[in-house]
């Protein structure tokens, strides 16, 4: 048995979440839903431990019960049990089973080292062999609670507070079932937001199982779905039960499983004393878990066992005086038998897979091992046959092969598999003289797709494209997903560009086809590159870097189209790379370089601050443009390490000119997504600024409206910690991304700026007029300072202050300036400490 010895502590989740009793129900929601817990260890200031809040908890924290402000420690309920960290798991198992526990504190010597919870047990039981022959129908249960599609979800929530359960089921209004669970409700608390329909916030369509399907099916489906309840569905379709963690942890009964084991020791220990005991050779013939069959010599059924006729559905009676070819499924041919018998009256025994026939008609895979009783004179007297049933062993063989070879999203060929198809189709190719295309597709923005509408939508719409994809393909064409939002199709026989062009051009029509996911309105589109055999290239993986080279030219050239491979690509793409392994010695060869561009007052053009803007001055290439380097920097995470060396420069540069009397003030630096996310940038942030003497008024922190209105990663209690440390939070490039005002309404930003994009036009371009007016009465509205960037005429200026904005900067005033040119400047205007003006 795999698991008697194994004990709690080595399945138990040692990262404890807790909260002090005062945090409102509504926080310690969201905290279980950031952590991805289904429980919280409430604890007093002392470390004693007051209870456990779970996420059944929650259901009488949402409208018709309890407030969701109130404290937690308010509204627990009996202490949670306690279980010692060297206890087995299957007397944990039993503890669960007997006292309905769906969580236990994991201690030792009174200290709490993890939590237990019902769905680490099912995931961890070891007993495949028992779960493949327990039926899903065989476990007890009440019917399914199925809602109608009028019911809405405060009825539902009052129903799963009433009726104690885990889970109800709702019909959708297209036909088929959602699924409501505790962890909804907990969602729906930690977001402070009920759905207006049950089909709007739960999980659909309902996953299943049959009722004949074995209990291992149920656990793998669970673990491949990250589920923990699962619809039952009857030969008719018809919704008999949903079956949960708990009727699984019922339905593994470990006392029959443990004698079971006993009493297969024992057998093997009373045959090895002594094989001629009749006694108890009858009672392993009748109890053995494999099908036994003895035969005469000529083959004909003289016994077989109750595990025959279980695997078979042939009774003992039906089976008598028949041969064993009665099983025969016609999937071998008679070569294979022939070859059996051979082996068989050549050396006395013989053993191997066979597909064979149940009674009922179905077919089963066996392994058989077939040996030859012989008397003392060698003369053959008896066969015996001994098989099992490894069906589900070779479903789950063929399932794991299919895994390893397919995306389990979408069930497309991955990279593997599509490698080995590829390098098939250049064998072809190159064998008979014809053309192949190699067609690689990313899709464009799918991250905004993950980030706004959640990955639960991404992956919808991955499918959809992947369904389209297919539905473009002709036979003996391939489409595969490589990874994330990169398909391939593999395109073979083509006779030429045009036809490969107009093929490519039809599977981004498809793509485009799509208009939404996860019920949002979405425009989709896809970049593709192509590269063609042989003019590309004569390998396989040639072929695929060319086409991923395309798709890159692709991206540059605007999106939604897409490219041929051409030989100045490479060219193109080594640039990329020597600039790249240049830019990662450029902090260590000091050749960045800090620059200061001047926000100014538009009524008397004095300085009121600036904005740092990061240079590199490369040894070879000189000045290279920002636009050139600072993407390669995102992508390849170096931003971090250059956003924390902006940060350093740009305080110790304030700090060097107030020592000399000079008010540069309110100095704004750009943040990335990637500081903000990744590190502690808050702490790092606040050790700068007292390192070198600063308040926090000295700076601005400028972010983008993609960064800031990112609801993953923790991004907006980020930015609630920036705003309680007193920095003044501005929106860069505003209305060129979301530009919502329910979530500008809701970030802790106290400015925003033009984007230049609006700017230049100003004068002659009247929607560039009216777009720019909006911005600055939003901002007004809202008591939010303004910046307007790339300010070059005059009267751009005079629209500005007309307008409203009072502060601005670009050439009409000061192009960047390098750091010494900007203290000249600053003391040239008289911008000393005592006559600054304020900051914003």
């Amino acid at each position: 048995m795999p698991y008697p010895t194994q004990t709690i502590a080595g399945i138990a989740s040692c990262d404890l979440l807790c909260c002090p009793p005062s945090l409102s129900l509504r926080e310690a929601a969201s905290r279980m839903m950031a952590a991805g817990c289904s429980s919280i260890l409430v604890q007093n200031d002392d470390g004693s431990i007051c209870g456990i809040w779970t996420e059944a908890d929650a259901l009488w924290a949402l409208p018709g019960a309890l407030d969701p402000l109130q404290p937690v420690g308010a509204a627990l309920g009996a202490p949670p049990a306690s279980l010692p960290h060297d206890m087995p798991l299957a007397e944990a198992v039993e503890i669960f089973r007997r006292r309905q526990l769906r969580h236990a504190l994991v201690s030792r010597n009174g200290q709490p080292l993890g939590m237990l919870t019902l769905t680490d047990i099912v995931r961890n039981q070891g007993v495949e062999s028992f779960l493949i022959v327990k039926r899903v129908s065989s476990l007890p249960g009440p019917q399914a609670v199925i809602l109608p599609v009028a019911a809405s979800p405060v009825e539902a929530l009052q129903l799963m507070r009433e009726q104690g359960l885990t889970a109800l089921v709702f019909a959708l209004p297209q036909g088929g079932y959602g699924i409501l669970t505790q962890r909804d409700a907990l969602r729906w608390l930690a977001d402070d937001s009920m759905p207006a329909t049950l089909d709007a916030g739960c999980r659909q369509p309902l996953i299943g199982v049959p009722a004949q399907a074995s209990l291992l099916q149920a656990r793998q489906l669970i673990q491949q779905h990250n589920i923990r309840h699962l619809g039952v569905f009857g030969d008719d379709g018809r919704l008999l039960r949903l079956l949960g963690f708990d009727d699984i942890v019922r339905g593994i009964e470990h006392e029959y499983q443990h004698e079971l084991g006993q009493a297969l020791r024992q057998r093997d220990e009373a045959l090895q004393q002594s094989r001629h005991s009749l006694l108890l050779a009858d009672k392993v013939f009748e109890s053995t878990m494999e099908g036994i069959v003895i035969t005469d010599r000529n083959g004909l059924i003289q016994s077989v066992n109750p595990a025959f006729s279980r695997i078979t559905g042939y009774s003992r009676e039906e089976a008598l005086g028949q041969t064993p070819a009665m099983l025969k499924s016609g999937k071998q041919p008679p070569e294979f038998y022939q070859q059996l018998w051979r082996g068989l009256l050549r050396d006395g025994r013989w053993q191997g897979e066979v597909v064979n026939r149940r009674k009922g008609g179905l077919l089963y895979t066996e392994h058989l091992s077939i040996t030859a009783i012989r008397d003392a004179d060698g003369e053959c007297l008896h066969y015996v046959a001994v098989f099992s049933d490894i069906t589900q062993r070779k479903q789950a063989e063929e399932r794991l092969h299919f895994l390893a070879n397919h995306d389990a999203l979408t069930s497309l060929p991955n990279r593997t598999l599509f490698l080995e198809k590829l390098q098939g189709a250049v064998e072809r190719a190159a064998a008979k003289g014809h053309g192949l295309a190699l067609l690689f597709i990313d899709l464009d923005r799918f991250k905004l797709v993950n980030d706004t509408l959640g990955h639960y939508a991404g992956d919808q719409l991955l499918v959809r494209i992947a369904g389209q994809l297919q539905a473009q393909l002709q036979p003996a064409e391939t489409v595969a997903r490589l990874s994330g939002d990169e398909f391939t199709v593999l395109l073979e026989g083509v006779d030429g560009v045009a036809q490969v062009a107009g093929r490519a051009q039809a599977i981004l029509d498809a793509i485009t086809e799509l208009s939404g996911a996860a019920g949002q309105q979405m425009f989709v589109s896809a970049s593709m590159g192509i590269s063609l055999f042989p003019d590309d290239g004569r390998e396989a993986d040639t072929l695929l870097v060319h086409a991923d080279t395309a798709m890159y030219r692709a991206k540059e050239s605007g999106k939604n189209g897409f490219q041929f491979y051409t030989a100045d690509m490479n060219a193109r793409a080594l640039e990329r790379l020597k600039l790249e392994y240049s830019l990662h010695r450029a902090l260590a060869q000091q050749e960045l370089e800090l620059w200061y561009q001047p926000k100014v007052a538009l009524d008397s053009r004095r300085i009121v601050g600036a904005e740092a803007l990061l240079r590199w001055r490369h040894p070879e290439l000189g000045l290279v443009a920002p636009d050139r380097f600072i993407p390669i920097a995102e992508e390849s995470a170096l931003i971090v390490q250059m956003g924390a060396w902006v940060l350093e420069t740009a305080c110790a540069d304030i700090r060097r000119w107030r020592d000399a009397g000079l008010a540069p003030g309110r100095v704004a630096v750009n943040v990335s997504g990637r500081q903000l996310k990744y590190g502690d940038f808050v702490r790092q942030l606040e050790r700068v600024l007292a390192e070198h003497g600063l308040d926090s008024a000295a700076l601005e922190l400028e972010i983008t409206e993609s960064v800031a209105m990112e609801e993953g990663g923790g991004m907006v209690e980020t930015l609630r910690r920036l705003q309680q440390l007193g920095m003044y939070l501005s929106i860069d490039d505003f209305g060129t991304g979301y530009s919502s005002l329910s979530y500008l309404k809701r970030l802790p930003v106290r400015g925003l700026k033009i984007d230049r994009s609006f700017i230049a036009d100003l004068h002659c371009d009247s929607d560039d007029a009216a777009i720019t007016r909006a911005i600055v009465s939003i901002a007004r509205s809202l008591g939010l300072d303004i910046v307007a960037e790339g300010v070059e005429r005059e009267s751009q200026r005079r629209f500005l202050l007309e307008q409203g904005c009072d502060c601005a900067q670009g050439y009409l005033f000061h192009k960047p300036l390098p750091k010494a040119e900007f203290e000249a400047l600053l003391a040239a205007q008289g911008c000393r400490e005592a006559e600054a003006l304020p900051a914003q």
